[in-house]
């Protein structure tokens, strides 16, 4: 058996570095990827806190990554040695769903890094080399101007951030508001959060008030043209225009339905992972008249559409605070968990 480095789920609060076996003699429409870079995303913390539960122990960890194409199996329209980046969940690119630019509700859609107690599912990426089942939909060959790192982001953070500033800027169209006049709300800035600023000050929101407990990424988000100032002073006190909410917890979901005003828009991409319910009923977004929109988002759909846009947000010298090798990936996701030494984004290199 072929061996290779990568980061493996043992147990909630414990994944090691250790050998795996390395995926090779790709199938039909598949491709093996030399992975160049990946990223540690905060939705890797709900299985590793355990509360995501169904995650059967020995599955390597990662959903975001870029590289080189190292084998392609037949069918596959990429060449050995093209330069690509892969959205978070696999795309076919031709049934209904993708055809309609929602790729991660493809018919057969898998997350990377999750393997069910049933066996059922797909390796991670936080490895020396990942499977790529549905290739030709699921990977898009990077221009030469895009680092490894852009990929990354690209193919998960970056077009999440992007589609909550969107839904939100679609949701407030006939409100006959421009743009300019808009303000918005971003709870969370932390990795999205700060993409999902940086999406909104592009589209052209003319307030983006950033909303955090932890002052390192209240000052990230302002480097990106945030405020730091209380969003209830929005609209002479009525409250914000749009809510981008990003943690996926009871408690920022409900602050978002308090500080948005009434007949505005809450834009959800957090991964609710808890058993808390919806915070707000029926009854009380019908007497504020508000609009919502949420969803895991098409990351594929997006990833041409926003390849050149990212070049021009200043995200990467903002967001990523930790380049390191991906030996390092226990203390990271420890780190991370605990939000010491101003972290944010942690990008592994798999050959350091």
């Amino acid at each position: 058996m072929a061996t290779m480095k990568a980061v493996v789920f043992k147990r909630p609060y414990k994944v090691d570095y250790e050998d795996a076996e390395r995926p090779c003699n790709p199938q039909p429409g598949e491709a093996i990827v030399r992975v160049h870079a990946c990223g540690l995303c905060g939705s890797d913390l709900h299985p590793y806190r355990g509360t995501e539960a169904g995650l059967q122990a020995g599955t390597v960890c990662g959903h975001e990554f870029a590289g080189v194409v190292e084998e392609v199996g037949s069918g596959v329209q990429l060449s050995p040695g093209d330069r690509v980046a892969a959205s978070f969940t696999t795309a076919c690119g031709n049934c209904w769903y993708c055809a309609h630019s929602i790729s991660s509700r493809c018919d057969h859609a898998q997350l990377f890094g999750w393997v069910g107690e049933s066996g059922k599912g797909i390796h991670g990426a936080q490895a020396q080399f990942v499977r790529v089942p549905h290739a030709n939909g699921t990977l898009m060959k990077l221009p030469s101007h895009i680092s490894f790192e852009e990929g990354v982001l690209l193919g998960d953070i970056f077009a999440t951030g992007y589609f909550c500033a969107k839904n939100a800027l679609v949701m407030l169209s006939d409100s006959g508001i421009p743009p300019a006049e808009l303000s918005v709300a971003v709870i969370g800035c932390g990795p999205v959060g700060l993409c999902a600023v940086a999406s909104a000050r592009m589209l052209g929101f003319g307030s983006v008030f950033a909303v955090d407990r932890v002052q390192n990424r209240i000052d990230a988000a302002v480097k990106l043209g945030a405020l730091d100032q209380d969003p209830t002073t929005a609209n002479q006190g009525r409250g914000v225009d749009a809510v981008l909410e990003v943690v996926g917890s009871y408690d920022a979901l409900k602050l978002g339905f308090r500080l948005v005003r009434t007949g505005g828009a809450v834009s959800s991409v957090g991964v609710h992972a808890h058993d808390k319910g919806f915070p707000v009923s029926p009854d009380d977004c019908y007497n504020k008249n508000i609009s919502f929109r949420s969803g895991r988002c098409p990351a594929r759909s997006l990833m041409d559409e926003i390849s050149e846009l990212l070049k021009t947000t200043g995200i990467v010298s903002c967001i990523i605070s930790h380049q390191v090798p991906l030996a390092a990936a226990p203390e990271m996701y420890e780190m991370f968990e605990a939000q010491r030494d101003k972290i944010l984004k942690v990008i592994f290199d798999p050959w350091a």
